[in-house]
């Protein structure tokens, strides 16, 4: 027999996509956090969602056109109704154009053990402590799922690293950064000279 579900608590929305640095808001640049509206806050505040919820509210945004889909954390409920705002890196990776829709659900996953790791420059790779500094910027990353790109800064450099694989399932849910990181060759690796 198939679980009930509870179609009171089932939060999926239909909001028009914009990058983040339209409307100025950097600060989740270095992130995977949207931003939704304040009404999506009261749906989840008037179906005891948020006091139910364990763990940070975890949502799958969809770009149903094409079929393409990641997982987000949600920073704040202050965009404008019937809008929602993405870090670039998550905008580019759904093919999105400014104002296409997605579809945005409530969703949860698995605590993550493992992730694989590709950093898109050698100089990464040269840095004594890599694990140390993935650990403590992944703070910024609810959740992780193959062909993401993570970003952080470091000194005064900012680097991206591709997520090529994840455990104990595709996607997953990160908790006090505690997860085994593990790499592939850096991309520049693979260019010839």
């Amino acid at each position: 027999m198939m679980p009930r579900i509870d179609i009171t608590k089932l939060f999926l929305q239909v909001y028009e996509a914009y990058p983040a640095r339209i409307v100025n808001r950097n600060d989740i640049e270095l992130s995977n956090n949207i931003i939704l509206p304040p009404s999506a806050l009261d749906f989840l505040t008037k179906n005891n969602i948020i006091k139910e919820s364990k763990n940070p509210i975890l949502f799958r945004v969809l770009n149903y056109e094409i079929n393409i889909s990641t997982y987000a954390g949600v920073i704040d409920f202050t965009a404008e109704e019937g809008k929602c705002y993405l870090p670039t890196n998550m905008f580019d990776r759904l093919c999105l154009l400014e104002g296409q829709n997605v579809n945005i659900r409530k969703s949860s996953l698995e605590r993550g053990i493992y992730v694989r790791l590709r950093p898109y420059d050698i100089e990464f790779m040269e840095k004594i402590n890599q694990k140390d500094i993935i650990e403590y910027n992944l703070k910024n990353y609810f959740c992780l799922t193959p062909y993401d790109i993570i970003s952080f800064k470091f000194g005064e450099k900012i680097y991206k690293l591709d997520v090529i694989e994840c455990k104990p399932d595709k996607a997953i849910r990160i908790i006090n950064s505690n997860i085994e990181v593990d790499f592939c060759p850096p991309k520049d690796s693979e260019k010839s000279p």
